[in-house]
């Protein structure tokens, strides 16, 4: 029996995960297991692993056969369970398929599991989509590692909801995990979260403060689908939990943030929202005068909307160099797609 499971769903990224599963091999040792889940329609992926499972007894490879048309909400979340479920550990670290471990980030996590905590929640460290440039260096900001009893469920609730969404947070012990129902939240592309908050801990949580994983922002393969992602799947997983104050989910998103005009703005100045979500998903739910302005902000310049979303970004957002970033690089695609493009022209 391992003590811990670096659990890993892939889905077409043959071109990453030889530079995950680098930072994770000299991690390896016989307390540590990692376990590959690939939903790939294809076998580049395997040709990958196969190389560093030649080296190492294990790593544990998995491939769906029914393959699929691409990248889904239904397809991460039955993954990254399965991968649960094949785990030989107590515990399962969920461990994405193109982001890095820090150099001995596995061996002070495993010396943190023998405390008893049912969940660790990891910071990380973000950079660019080639690793370059430190976008933030810790998330969350932590004086220090903090422990919460199950008494303090909603404060654990506030402090770690929104870092959550990135699931190589997540260190969770199995038998918790094997207590609960998935498939509740097959589709939400969050299953972890849910998994996490559909009820409180029995023991302890840890939130470690430094940063062990190194993320690549930008890299996700959900972004055409953020705006459903995060104006209806996300707010709908976070009012679905029990035990948590209508307050402190408000705090995290309104219940429809699509009925926000606020939220509309800025979502179409991140570039999710144009008149193609608009009639894909707001036209139909809203009566006929409540679509006026919906409509409008859909059809507005994205560079009208600049200067107010740096402000609201500056003053109100959790991330305010980060919430930026997004937004100087969706203002930039903008202008790329906008330009006339050749067969013959190579982007930077």
């Amino acid at each position: 029996m391992f003590k811990l499971c670096l659990c890993i769903p892939t889905m077409n990224r043959a071109q990453f995960i030889g530079q995950t599963l680098d930072s994770i091999v000299p991690e390896l040792g016989t307390d540590v297991e990692v376990v590959i889940v690939d939903g790939s329609p294809d076998d580049t992926t395997e040709k990958v692993v196969s190389k560093y499972q030649e080296q190492h007894a294990a790593i544990r490879y998995f491939r769906r056969t029914n393959g699929s048309d691409g990248p889904s909400n239904a397809g991460f979340d039955r993954d990254c369970n399965w991968a649960v479920e094949l785990a030989q550990a107590d515990y399962c670290w969920l461990m994405t398929d193109d982001d890095l471990l820090k150099p001995g980030a596995v061996r002070q996590v495993v010396a943190r599991l023998d405390e008893g905590h049912d969940l660790l929640v990891v910071a990380c460290e973000i950079r660019d989509e080639n690793l370059h440039e430190i976008l933030l260096r810790a998330r969350p900001v932590l004086a220090g590692d903090v422990v919460f009893r199950p008494s303090q469920w909603e404060q654990f609730f506030s402090a770690a909801i929104t870092h959550l969404t990135f699931v190589g947070a997540v260190v969770i012990r199995r038998s918790v995990w094997a207590s609960r129902n998935p498939a509740a939240f097959f589709g939400s592309g969050f299953v972890h979260v849910g998994m996490i908050f559909s009820s409180p801990m029995q023991q302890s949580v840890l939130m470690l403060a430094q940063p062990l994983v190194v993320i690549r922002y930008g890299n996700a393969q959900w972004c055409d689908r953020a705006f459903k992602i995060f104006m209806y799947d996300w707010p709908q997983l976070v009012w679905s939990f029990p035990g948590i104050p209508d307050a402190a989910k408000r705090a995290v998103t309104p219940r429809e943030p699509w009925r926000v005009w606020r939220v509309l703005m800025l979502q179409r100045a991140y570039g999710r929202y144009s008149i193609d979500e608009y009639r894909r998903h707001l036209h139909k739910n809203l009566s006929l005068a409540a679509r006026i302005v919906p409509r409008i902000i859909a059809f507005t310049p994205r560079l009208l909307l600049y200067v107010p979303a740096r402000v609201y970004g500056h003053f109100r957002h959790f991330d305010s160099r980060l919430f930026v970033r997004v937004l100087n690089s969706a203002l930039h695609q903008s202008h790329r797609a906008a330009a006339p493009q050749r067969d013959d022209q190579i982007l930077p």
